[in-house]
This record gives structure tokens, C-alpha cells and sequence, in this order.
């Protein structure tokens, strides 16, 4: 969390393989759940391949209140530009950790775990003082593993998980507006102290 100006900012970032949906579920967030009065710009900003795949990041402000903003970002999955991934966990306050349902992708999955405690690392972040949840992405397809299966054998059974679809956006407004509320909460949580070492 970051405060310019007394202006509040949060940053939210969508971690996790290379086409597991992190875009399409940004994408169906802007267009179907965050109101036009808190969309901070038109559309969403996006830095693509020439193949259509996120290449740096894509990026979507939103206004909560006169004085409190997030800013949700998309890590890209592709290895190529995996160097790219880790400056975007500096000063994060959530992450959606996108997992690819599909079975062929479960080894792909455990990578990305595995990377992604080394970026927390690297920042000295720790997971529970971040909000972080994880979405179980394309449990609408047929070749797919349970989300409790996968909660299990990625070991991410600590973090609150929703099973999501990014093209038709299944449990995605759940996801979005818990997130919201853990951000607010931790504000609150701030709030309180600020208070208590006031007196």
C-alpha cells in the first residue's frame, strides 16, 4: 500500500502460468462487475505479443472512494519474459494465483508456485500478511483436475480459493469483491493501529 498525496493506493496482482486466464478474467471483471463510476480508464492497458499473450503486464485502475484506488496487474506467464515477473511483486498488497486447471498443466502449476514463494522471498514478503487467493481457472472443460485435488497437491490449501471459468465469469464477482473487502480490512486493520499509537 502506497499513500501519494493522501491519495491510498493497493496493488493486486494476477499471478500464474502462461494462459491460465489471468487476462480473460481481468478483462471480464472490467466489462461486467467494476461499475463505470470506478473505472479509472476506458480499457483496459495491456502490453501483447504478437500472438495476443501479455508480454510485460496488463493493467486496470479502479476508484473505491474519493481517496482509495486499486491497481490490478497481470503478471505474464510466458517464460520467456519471466524476468519481467518478479519486479512486479514489489510493493504488492494481494494476488489472485491463477491456476490452470487442466491436467497437462500441473507440473506447470507447481513451478509457479514454487516461484512464486521465491519472489515473496526476494521482497521479504510474507504470505500472511498478504491477501492472496487463488482461482482454480477452466473448471468448465472436461480434462481438468478437481479444485480440491489441486488445492491439495499444489499446497495452497491455506489461501481462500474460488472455482472459476474466465470466459463466462463463474465465481469471478465473488473473487473480485473478496478481494476488496481483504484490502479494506488491512486499511482498517492500519487505521486502528495508527490510533492506538496516537494515544
Amino acid at each position: 500500500m502506497r499513500i501519494i498525496n493522501q491519495q491510498i493506493y493497493f496493488k493486486v496482482l494476477f499471478f500464474g502460468t502462461a494462459l491460465a486466464g489471468k487476462t480473460t478474467t481481468l478483462n471480464w471483471a472490467y466489462k461486467n462487475i467494476i461499475p463505470e463510476s470506478m473505472k479509472s480508464s476506458q480499457d483496459v492497458r495491456s502490453v501483447k505479443t504478437s500472438f495476443g499473450q501479455t508480454m510485460l503486464f496488463d493493467f486496470v485502475p479502479i476508484k473505491i472512494s474519493d481517496n482509495i484506488h486499486i491497481r490490478f496487474f497481470t503478471a505474464t506467464g510466458q517464460d520467456y519474459y519471466a524476468g519481467t515477473r518478479k519486479m512486479l511483486f514489489q510493493d504488492i498488497d494481494g494476488v489472485f494465483f491463477v491456476v490452470d486447471s487442466q491436467k497437462h498443466e500441473l507440473e506447470h502449476n507447481k513451478e509457479f508456485v514454487t516461484e512464486f514463494y521465491q519472489h515473496l522471498n526476494s521482497f521479504v514478503l510474507d504470505a500472511n500478511d498478504l491477501s492472496i487467493i487463488v482461482l482454480y481457472n477452466k473448471q468448465d472443460l472436461t480434462e481438468i483436475y478437481p479444485a480440491d485435488f489441486l488445492r491439495k497437491e499444489l499446497e495452497l490449501e491455506q489461501f481462500p480459493s474460488y472455482e472459476t471459468c474466465a470466459v463466462d465469469g463463474l465465481n469471478i464477482k465473488g473473487a473480485f469483491s473478496h478481494m476488496v473487502q481483504l484490502c479494506l480490512k488491512k486499511l482498517e486493520g492500519l487505521r486502528v493501529q495508527h490510533a492506538k499509537s496516537q494515544t
